[in-house]
């Protein structure tokens, strides 16, 4: 097994509040990630965690396509500053994402530290992909919550 762990940061032009409060509903993940096309199942364990799938999908050749089932258990550790996501694939890949939110002049900078744990066969692929998903996570919840208020 291979770990690697990367970290990005990025502007968000809205209270930190509010981007939190995005990022710690599940079913705003659908589109945050060019691959979550479905979330279900969500199950709240306590007043910080909850626990849900989520469905990534992997278009393959032409019409075919790969719906890998992702599990999913969401820690608030600091309310209204700090989500970890554990993230188990079936593929023995195991993501830990740690979003900080903290207030910024123009409203939050949002920082990601991705941990990924994967077979070392899948390495360039899981790490290529994951960053590809970062990258879109960093515009695609810009461009949301932009002009967002408390």
């Amino acid at each position: 097994m291979r770990i690697e762990t990367f970290t990005d940061s990025f502007p968000v032009a809205a209270p930190p509040e509010s981007v939190h409060a995005h990022l710690a509903e599940p079913t705003n993940h659908i589109g945050l990630s060019p691959l979550i096309v479905a979330v279900r199942d969500i199950r709240r364990e306590s007043r910080e965690v909850l626990r849900y799938v989520a469905v990534e999908r992997f278009r393959l050749l032409g019409p075919l396509r790969y719906d890998n089932r992702l599990r999913v258990t969401q820690t608030d550790t600091v309310p209204g500053r700090q989500l970890v996501m554990e993230v188990r694939s079936s593929a023995r890949v195991r993501v830990r994402f740690v979003f900080d939110v903290a207030p910024a002049p123009a409203g939050s900078v949002v920082t990601v530290t991705a941990t990924l744990r994967m077979p070392t066969l899948l390495r360039g692929y899981v790490l290529r992909t994951a960053r590809r998903v970062q990258a879109f996570r960093a515009r695609a919840l810009a461009e949301r919550m932009a002009g967002a208020v408390d």
